[in-house]
């Protein structure tokens, strides 16, 4: 055999009308060499021996594939001096299947007619048993002027309770295999029921006709994308005391296509399979923006103590869709995870958790402070240096000292910012935010009102180590002409005036407690009431 060079044959780009079917057909299974798993779909890869007759051809089903392919994505890789005359995708039944059907459904319907012939006789046996014992109980009176001697009367009454006796037992008797004899015939039905459903059960399949030098035997590989799998990126964060995290990356991945990838070579790809003969179209890159992670990305997170005091931890699961920038397909994202260790995926689209990797993230421990919502605030982890790590969106699982904490989906800063990782609330760290009544004041002066409101945050740190907390509130924004809001002291805050919030960048000593003024004013017209306030 030559195997000078091989060469990739596009089955997208072969016709198959026209072509004459051979009609032998080698139906063969070839095994897996290995797979990679995208985000969407996964590139198969499968390789076996075939031989060609003595005219130079050959025509080859290559079965247990998966009934899901991308048609425009599929290739052969021949040997020199061969190629490929036709090829067809094609849903059927494997190969010995039909046949294997219809003995096992033979032998179940023989079964089940002896089962039940059995039944009929054991039911007949039965009514006799019983008009008999109906019969016996009926006579068992002395009528008449018959006198019995009391000897003839013991032996009659002994025979009457023998007879009942053995009647009863061989009642019982013929009534348990009754039983046993419809339980059968249920084992039999729910197996016939079975064997039915596996007639009409479809695996995918390549029929190849190949031509070659005559008698040649070489190896033929089949890649094809299988729609039916995919992957998404899991993680353990565990922070330590000193902002130090211990990553371990996983593989969330699952595949649907029938065929369990047992101790299969995976690999785990990010970006778009791209395999087909014409190259991909370069769409428009578009940009959005949402809120910035430093505020409302938290402000609906679930109560949980950061403090390691107290084991009384609870996060619920935030449940976001990754943004449209992070999905696969740009340059900086097409990665490559390849397990350390052999996994096992079921084909029966049952999630499966494979682990990857493990990285250290260098981190900054602080905290957020939203007293207008919450007087506990929020532990973050402040990391920098993320992006060389090869982050992807994905779900997060915080641990601390051991303890799973809860989880939530991460989003991916650009390349560049912070990536910002929220631990929970913090009993310790409070922020109270009290309504200052006697600095508050209402006044009129010509066609308008002015009602000045004064707030008080104090700020708490009940550990033993000096805190970083960024503190954010707001003053009112207006929507309307007629409503002017003014700022009278922030307290040495900055304010955005666009959104209205208010930012306090504050650093606590241990157990040191610092107190925050702010106010402002509104004016609006006379005769209208101000709502929002």
């Amino acid at each position: 055999m030559k195997y000078a060079f091989c060469f990739l044959v596009w089955l997208g780009a072969i016709g198959i009308c026209g072509e004459k079917v051979l009609a032998q057909e080698n139906y063969v299974d070839w095994p897996i060499e290995n797979v990679a798993i995208y985000e969407s779909g996964a590139r198969i890869v499968r390789t076996g021996t075939v031989k060609l007759d003595e005219q130079g051809r050959a025509n080859y089903v290559v079965g247990g594939l998966a009934r899901r392919i991308s048609d425009g994505m599929v290739q052969v890789q021949l040997s020199e001096g061969w190629s490929l005359v036709s090829s067809l995708h094609r849903e059927s039944m494997a190969s010995g299947v039909h046949s294997e059907v219809k003995i096992a459904l033979a032998e179940l319907n023989d079964e089940l007619e002896s089962n039940r012939q059995t039944f009929a006789m054991r039911n007949a046996l039965s009514q006799a048993y019983a008009e008999e014992l109906a019969m016996i109980q009926s006579n068992r009176k002395v009528s008449g002027n018959e006198l019995l001697l009391v000897e003839d009367l013991a032996e009659h009454a002994d025979f009457w309770r023998k007879r009942v006796k053995e009647l009863k037992y061989l009642m019982l008797e013929l009534q348990l295999e009754i039983e046993a004899l419809q339980k059968e015939q249920a084992d039999i039905n729910t197996k016939r029921e079975e064997l039915k459903e596996k007639r009409e059960q479809r695996e995918g399949q390549f029929v190849l006709q190949l031509s070659g030098p005559a008698n040649d035997v070489a190896n033929v590989t089949l890649i094809y994308l299988a729609l039916d799998a995919s992957w998404s990126p899991v993680y353990d964060a565990s922070v330590a005391p000193d902002g130090s995290i211990s990553m371990k990356r996983f593989a969330r991945v699952k595949q649907s296509t029938e065929n369990d990838w047992d101790e299969v070579p995976l690999t785990f790809a990010v970006g778009r399979p791209n395999q087909s003969l014409s190259p991909p179209a370069i769409y428009p890159q578009t940009l959005s923006i949402t809120r910035s992670q430093s505020t409302n990305a938290y402000e609906r997170a679930p109560s949980m103590e950061a403090n390691d005091d107290k084991p009384e931890f609870r996060m619920d699961q935030q449940v976001s869709a990754m943004r449209a920038s992070n999905q696969a397909g740009s340059a900086l994202d097409r990665y490559d995870f390849v397990p350390e260790n052999a996994a096992f995926v079921a084909g029966s689209g049952r999630p499966e958790r494979v682990y990857l990797d493990a990285f250290p993230l260098r981190a900054k421990l602080t905290y957020l402070a939203l007293p207008s919502l919450s007087e506990e605030a929020y532990q973050l982890a402040l990391a920098n240096e993320w992006a060389q790590e090869q982050m992807l969106p994905g779900k997060v699982n915080i641990l601390t000292n051991g303890m799973h904490r809860g989880s939530f989906q991460m989003d991916l800063p650009a390349p560049g910012d912070t990536l910002r990782l929220p631990l929970g609330q913090d009993t310790r760290v409070r922020c109270s935010r009290e309504r200052l009544v006697d600095l508050c004041s209402s006044s009129a002066f010509g066609g308008s009102r002015r009602t000045t409101q004064s707030f008080e945050l104090v700020v708490e740190n009940q550990h033993n180590r000096s805190i970083d907390v960024v503190v954010e509130d707001r003053v009112p924004v207006s929507n309307s002409t007629d409503i002017e809001v003014e700022v009278i002291e922030l307290g040495g805050g900055q304010l955005d005036p666009v959104s209205g919030m208010v930012t306090w960048n504050q650093t606590l000593g241990p157990l040191e407690t610092k107190t925050i003024v702010f106010s402002y004013s509104v004016s609006f017209p006379k005769g209208h009431a101000l709502r929002g306030l």
